[in-house]
């Protein structure tokens, strides 16, 4: 039979909905208020964005835009074009690394910063540092460039590059682990820096950090400045596995959860509880001890078990219920084949002890226990 929900529980349920929804877009607009992004975004006004590095090339005469579709789709005509990759955090398929390479191939420039940039660059070889300190410090120039010629910059690395082979251009380092290195793929050339400290909207400002990345996208006539890679490519099913959301789903299911709880309980056919009875079996096998034991009949303890024994035995044998304990010892030999030699004398033991009146109480409870275990050998209990 279907469930009815009245219209007085529907009520609830939508207001509860309206009200956890409301929870839930709070939340997210208060935390999105108080958490600075750490993504390096040409989007992100905060500190560690780089909205105002985006916008200053926009101002100095560069094509700039922002690149939010896959590598596979960049141009052919790569010429004077540098593609910007700033610390990516999402990992490229196997084609978008191969078109890169190619990207790479026909001439064009790609300037990548961070740890996470050896996903994305062939040949890359960058080790992650460990622990990475958040102060900036000062690097000199190791060699004179056109991208030294910004001379003192300041960075925080967040990685070095572990191969100081004649293939790399070593430009800075902090002692001898490089920290910005150049190299040659194809036609085209790879740039790469230990941290995205110099373009980001606090970092910019220092002295040789400007002049780093103008000197870094020299001869760039297009700059493609890709956010792709820093969530663009995410489908709807990703933003919604985030913590805020997820969180908010979460607890929208554990509302709707307690919600049919409460209403199944009320909904439920009402029954009367069960009551147990105070009479059980072994409240009257312990009333009926009781009683033994203050009159004091002890004969009586043993002659009740003994007398039901003879009928059940005498009443599956068909025989007279006067019948001796020899008789039907022997009756339950033949018939029985019951051979325990020790039952024939337990019965001669109870009739001797029901002809006295002074059975004690333990020899009246050892003669049931015996004849209770050959009833269980017997199978007549």
């Amino acid at each position: 039979m279907p469930v009815t929900i009245a219209r007085s529980d529907r009520r609830l349920l939508l207001s509860a909905a309206a009200i956890c929804l409301a929870i839930i877009v709070a939340l997210s607009v208060k935390s999105a208020d108080q958490q600075e992004s750490e993504i390096p975004s040409s989007y992100s006004p905060d500190s560690q964005g780089a909205k105002a590095a985006y916008l200053l090339l926009q101002e100095q005469g560069y094509n700039a835009e922002r690149w939010e579709q896959s590598p596979n789709v960049l141009p052919e005509d790569v010429a004077n074009t540098t593609l910007i990759l700033v610390s990516p955090f999402n990992v490229p398929t196997k084609e978008e690394r191969a078109s890169l390479q190619l990207f790479l191939s026909r001439g064009g420039r790609i300037l990548a910063t961070g740890s996470t940039a050896s996903l994305f660059l062939p040949r890359a070889a960058i080790e992650r540092n460990v622990m990475p300190s958040p102060d900036w410090k000062e690097f000199k120039p190791g060699l004179l460039t056109p991208i030294t010629r910004a001379g003192v910059i300041k960075m925080a690395p967040v990685a070095y590059w572990k191969d100081n082979s004649t293939s790399y251009l070593v430009h800075y380092a902090d002692d001898d682990r490089p920290i910005v290195v150049s190299y040659h793929v194809g036609k085209g050339e790879v740039i790469w820096w230990a941290s995205s400290t110099p373009l980001s909207n606090a970092g910019i400002t220092a002295a040789g950090n400007l002049p780093l990345l103008l000197n870094s996208l020299s001869g760039s006539k297009r700059v493609l400045w890709d956010e792709y890679f820093h969530g663009y490519r995410q489908s709807l099913l990703s933003y919604m596995s985030g913590p805020p959301l997820l969180l908010g789903f979460i607890q929208c299911l554990l509302l709707l959860g307690a919600v049919l709880f409460t209403f199944s309980r009320r909904s439920l056919p009402i029954r009367q509880a069960a009551e147990q009875s105070r009479l059980s079996p072994l409240e009257f096998v312990h009333t009926l001890g009781g009683l033994y034991r203050q009159a004091g009949a002890n004969r009586a303890a043993l002659e009740v078990p003994y007398t039901r024994f003879r009928t059940i035995a005498t009443r599956h044998l068909g025989l007279a219920p006067d019948i001796n304990a020899d008789e039907l010892a022997s009756a339950l030999r033949r018939r029985v084949g019951y051979k325990d030699a020790a039952f024939n004398n337990l019965l001669r033991r109870i009739e001797a002890a029901l002809t006295r009146d002074d059975i004690g109480a333990d020899a009246a409870l050892e003669l049931s226990q015996e004849l209770n275990r050959h009833m269980q050998n017997l199978k007549l209990a």
